[in-house]
Formats: C-alpha cells, structure tokens, sequence
C-alpha cells in the first residue's frame, strides 16, 4: 500500500499525468485529460497541504477537469490554457527539486 501512494505522489505520477495531459490536448482526447486530472490530485493536494500553498491547489485538478470540458466543446485554445497553471507549478516544482544540491 504505501509503495503505491508513492507512485501516485512522486515524480512517475507527475510525469504519468503531464503525459497524458500532452496526449489528450494534441490528439484531442477529453478522456485522457480527465485521466491526466486524476493522477494530478495526490500531487495537488499534497502541495496544498503546505504554507506556501495554502487551499490553492486544491482546486488545480477543477482546472485539468475544466480543460477536458473546454475539449470537448471544442475550445481548443481555452484547453491549453487552463492547463497551463500545472505545467508551471510542475516545473517549478522541477527546478527547485534540482537546485537544492547546488547550494
């Protein structure tokens, strides 16, 4: 069980739904993004668990979900923008992870 929840939380569950976010939006496959939301809750609520955060991220998965929702209402242009608050915060995420052994 706790192996598990380490694959969701982790980096294979961040870079498993950053794929499927890019998979959904480019072949146009609202099920996708709706899978790539998914696998975006444990990572969202467990930086919204921290003081920077606050409850913000709690809600970022609403945005994935509202980016499959704008696909499939064809709004193509409004699906990539609603995913791009999670690009940032990953990569970011991603960047700061790195620097640490810099210092």
């Amino acid at each position: 069980m706790a192996s598990s929840t380490v694959y969701l939380i982790g980096w294979p569950g961040i870079i498993a739904s950053l794929l499927l976010l890019f998979i959904g939006l480019s072949r146009k496959r609202p099920g996708y993004i709706i899978l790539g939301a998914i696998l975006a809750v444990p990572i969202s609520w467990y930086l919204g668990s921290t003081p920077l955060f606050r409850t913000v991220l709690y809600f970022l998965p609403f945005l994935l979900a509202g980016s499959a929702l704008a696909m499939r209402y064809q709004k193509i242009i409004m699906a990539w923008l609603l995913v791009i608050p999670y690009v940032v915060l990953i990569v970011w995420l991603a960047a700061s992870v790195l620097s640490q052994g810099w210092m």
